[in-house]
């Protein structure tokens, strides 16, 4: 079975990308550890991704990649 670290996931609204938290007092306060923002949402990755519209990372490298090898092959 595939073993999964950490079912929850933070999202920073500041950075708009699944970062790493920190929690801030007794609250459900988190705050981002790239920015130092508190704006940060929490859930599972799903709910995240679907949510926040998160794109897969791997997926727009790809895609970036791709457009950059066009632009080349025009000039």
């Amino acid at each position: 079975m595939a073993e999964k670290t950490n079912p929850i996931v933070f999202y920073c609204k500041d950075c708009e990308k699944i970062v790493s938290a920190e929690k801030v007092g007794k609250k459900y306060v988190y705050k981002c550890k790239l920015c130092g923002t508190k704006n940060v949402a929490f859930g599972t990755e799903k709910s995240v991704k679907s949510f926040f519209r998160v794109k897969e990372e791997k997926k727009e490298k790809e895609v970036i990649e791709k457009k950059e090898e066009k632009k080349i092959e025009k000039n």
